[in-house]
């Protein structure tokens, strides 16, 4: 989506004639004196009334810049009074009050945070980004003292807007143990995603339209999915040869169907019950986004992790990018810290957020630990 702004005015032209008699001094009529005053208070032209893909696109540069002036209200402000923020891993922020306060928090742990917004895929009142956040690491974060060390970690979101532009939910998708890792001097490098950059440019943005075009790629997509969802099912019909799969909850990129292959199994062994939902799925352009939620019990184990026969469940948001009827590139965001934690590896993290208008865990359906 290239969302333009254009105001329209039309101006009236008052057009004066002066009657002369032959045989007097030519006079301006009286009523002539009135005539520009007139057209001085004439009605000003009423400003078109901005679309909602208008409103949003407002929205959203509103967030950006209110998020790099550490400007906790401004933030607040693009949110409904009782609109909502969802971590998976943390207790929804619920209402403006608690939402801001998350920003303050934010900018007490990174005094020099910064967000950028790469790419947004619309679709009505829907709108998937992908964004990278980055600052170093001088307050408090996570009920951890500051390490002086630099954070730079790649997100997704999924945000539904109302009517008038503002936030109604927004599903904030990142894995918090990568932050801790990149944040303790002792993890091991390589066992975590490297501090990511601030993207240069521009946000890329698209809109969902309903094309034919956009048909396939869905049909296509989920016709992917169709074959993560089989276990033991083969993937290499629906992969290109040079396809790479970033699960951002894991150390690296995948590249090549073999790779993928070979963790897709990994993850059915896991999970031998794995099951997942979709309650929303679209495409803009040549990319299915898909936001879900996958459920199973742990039977087996899971890289470093031993079995532990828990019910784990994980919410993800996830972009395929497709190229010729095959997944070419294939972006999952989520946080791990939710399995983590009900598998019992790491202690909660965070209490009900203060000024929260609902210290109750999420009811929002969300995604989880993707077959891929």
């Amino acid at each position: 989506m290239k969302t333009a702004f254009v105001v329209a005015a039309v101006l009236g032209a008052v057009s004066l004639v002066v009657a002369c008699d032959e045989d007097k001094k030519p006079v301006e009529p009286a009523a002539s004196a009135a005539a520009g005053p007139a057209a001085a208070s004439a009605t000003p032209p009423v400003e078109p009334k901005a679309s909602p893909a208008e409103l949003q696109a407002r929205t959203l540069k509103a967030v950006v810049a209110a998020w790099n002036a550490h400007d906790a209200t401004k933030v607040a402000a693009t949110y409904r009074p009782n609109g909502k923020l969802v971590i998976p891993g943390l207790p929804d922020f619920a209402g403006t009050a608690a939402i801001a306060q998350e920003a303050k928090d934010t900018f007490a742990a990174y005094s020099d945070f910064k967000l950028a917004v790469a790419r947004a895929y619309v679709h009505g009142s829907t709108v998937a980004l992908e964004w990278v956040i980055a600052g170093t690491n001088d307050g408090p974060n996570m009920g951890q003292k500051a390490s002086g060390r630099p954070m730079g970690v790649q997100g997704g979101s999924v945000v539904t807007f109302d009517d008038q532009g503002l936030i109604v939910e927004d599903h904030r998708y990142v894995d918090l143990p990568t932050i801790m890792s990149q944040l303790d001097p002792k993890a091991k490098a390589g066992s975590f995603r490297p501090v990511a950059t601030l993207p240069a440019g521009a946000m890329e943005t698209r809109d969902s339209k309903g094309t034919p075009d956009e048909a396939k790629t869905l049909a296509d997509g989920k016709a992917f999915y169709g074959a993560l969802e089989t276990k033991g099912g083969d993937l290499s019909p629906f992969l290109t040869d040079d396809s790479t799969m970033d699960d951002m909850s894991s150390p690296a990129q995948l590249k090549g169907p073999k790779a993928l292959g070979a963790y897709v199994a990994a993850v059915w062994k896991a999970v031998p019950d794995l099951a997942q939902t979709k309650p929303v799925q679209f495409a803009a352009g040549d990319v299915m986004v898909t936001e879900g939620t996958i459920t199973g019990t742990q039977k087996g184990p899971l890289g470093p992790l031993k079995a532990s026969n828990k019910p784990v469940s994980m919410r993800y948001v996830d972009f395929q990018q497709m190229k010729d009827g095959k997944a070419l590139r294939d972006v999952t965001y989520a946080d791990s810290a939710e399995m983590l934690v009900e598998i019992g590896a790491m202690p909660p993290l965070g209490a009900p957020p203060a000024g929260s208008a609902s210290a109750a865990p999420p009811t929002t359906a969300a995604p989880a630990a993707k077959p891929k």
